[in-house]
């Protein structure tokens, strides 16, 4: 073989490599450019205008000289053709200056985050923008199929099943994703019954479910999206005809999105199991039944509310806690600081690294100044939250778990260091003084029997009055 054809064998190898890394880099830097900048939150309603305006802008270029061939010139500035706004109504991008994003992108670069977690929180939302993007409301499906099976066929392609008034058969995809649904408007086609327990239906699905007049049952169990705003929604859509609704497994409701479905006058049945984390659910619950004539709730546990209640009762009336004008219940040590344990903030969780329900904060309160015995009855009669809130975790459900598996590794660090560690802030296995659980059972049961002893009192007095009454009148 002749050199100069070795040469240039060679030469178009190496070539050929360079583009191959030069490619394979650039789609590694696209991929992990993704996760780079922190999610911003854009409705498809915005990217849908922005992608309007975009093709109305090129339309009008592309319009400035045209030739019959079909070929055009665009204007050698563009500002010359398209129409202008007002300087106060120009954003950064129509005055030719670098777009905010760009200057937030540059700042963030310094806190990079290559985790498998950030990853997935990122595709998480991508998905959470994708269904909102997929459950809009589309009016052709409306005009050509009625508000009934245009739900219908809203319903069955996302999971849910959907049963008609008169059929007892319901109806849902199979394996595959087909499903047997009528193709064009049929009159007297009334939806009866939904089961949407386990989908992924979001708020903004709800505008494909107007005007349904004949639904007496529907499912959210354990919807991950449903919401007090949804409830919100079913409320006022559904108020004429739901008897039975089942919102067991739907953590993010609370107890002000439970209230919100007293205007629904024909609700009989209300299953709210898997709730038990819910604050002031019981009493939200006992004030339904009261509002709604007939309403029988179902999966409320009333027993674990009372001891609840009566722990916070028992918290409330201990010597070092006051409460100031927003209702927050404080501990004041023996050198007149305060600390937070109960009140009306919000007490959500923020998830670490693993999805646990914790976020811990590098920040760490002084320890309270007290009896170590004291320390842990108010620490057992806030349900934790007093140490748990000394570790540097602002919200959490869980007050306990995370709590010890902190506690425990900052005693081995300390202890290596040679640092000493407060007995109060040891973990549980390694505290001198701690209080027994049969103690704080006996308050709470000593403290449910005088209430139970008040109220029967109250009832003999009044009964002993109404009996001194009627003699009187005789």
């Amino acid at each position: 073989m002749p050199a100069h054809e070795l040469t240039c064998i060679v030469r178009s190898c190496v070539v050929g490599c360079s583009l191959k890394a030069s490619v394979s880099e650039i789609t590694q830097a696209r991929c992990l450019g993704r996760f780079y900048g922190w999610s911003q939150f854009k409705r498809w309603q915005e990217l849908e205008k922005e992608e309007k305006e975009s093709k109305k802008e090129k339309e009008i270029l592309q319009n400035y000289i045209r030739f019959p061939t079909g070929m055009y010139l665009t204007p050698e500035k563009p500002s010359d053709v398209l129409p202008q706004k007002p300087l106060a109504e120009r954003n950064r991008k129509e005055k030719n200056q670098l777009p905010t994003e760009l200057y937030a992108q540059h700042h963030q670069l310094r806190y990079l985050d290559h985790s498998f977690d950030n990853m997935r929180r990122y595709l998480r939302y991508e998905h959470f923008q994708h269904l909102q993007y997929d459950q809009r409301f589309i009016p052709e499906r409306l005009l050509f199929l009625g508000p009934d099976l245009a739900a219908a066929y809203f319903l069955v392609h996302r999971g849910a099943a959907i049963k008609f008034v008169g059929d007892d058969v319901w109806i849902k995809r199979d394996k595959k994703g087909k499903y047997n649904l009528p193709g064009r408007r049929v009159p007297d086609l009334y939806i009866e019954a939904i089961d949407a327990s386990g989908t992924e239906l979001l708020f903004e699905g709800f505008d494909n479910l107007n005007d349904l007049c004949h639904v007496r049952m529907l499912r959210l169990a354990s919807c991950p999206y449903a919401n007090d705003w949804m409830l919100g929604r079913v409320s006022t859509m559904m108020s004429q005809s739901l008897e039975m609704l089942d919102l067991s497994g739907c953590t993010r409701i609370t107890a002000k999105g439970v209230s919100g479905l007293k205007e629904m006058k024909k609700l009989r049945y209300l299953r709210l199991e898997g709730l038990d984390h819910v604050k002031d659910l019981a009493k939200t619950a006992l004030l339904l039944e009261e509002a709604i004539p007939g309403l029988k709730i179902l999966g409320v546990n009333y027993d674990k509310a009372l001891e609840l209640l009566k722990r916070e009762t028992l918290l409330l009336e201990n010597d070092r806690v006051y409460i100031d004008a927003k209702g927050n219940a404080h501990v004041e040590d023996d050198h007149g600081r305060l600390f937070y344990i109960a009140g009306r903030v919000n007490e959500r969780a923020t998830v670490c690294d693993e999805d646990k329900p914790l976020m811990t904060s590098l920040i760490r309160r002084e320890v309270p100044a007290m009896d170590d015995i004291e320390f842990e009855q108010l620490d057992r009669l806030s349900g934790g939250k007093l140490r748990h809130l000394l570790v540097g975790s602002p919200s959490g459900y869980s007050w306990t778990d995370q709590v010890e598996t902190i506690l425990s590794f900052e005693e081995k660090w300390k202890s290596k260091k040679g640092i000493p560690v407060n007995p109060k802030m040891l973990p549980a296995s390694k505290r001198t003084v701690s209080l027994p659980e049969d103690k704080v059972k006996k308050m709470i049961e000593t403290e449910v029997k005088g209430f139970v002893t008040s109220g029967t009192e109250e009832a003999a007095g009044t009964d002993e009055s109404k009996e001194l009454r009627t003699s009187s009148k005789l």
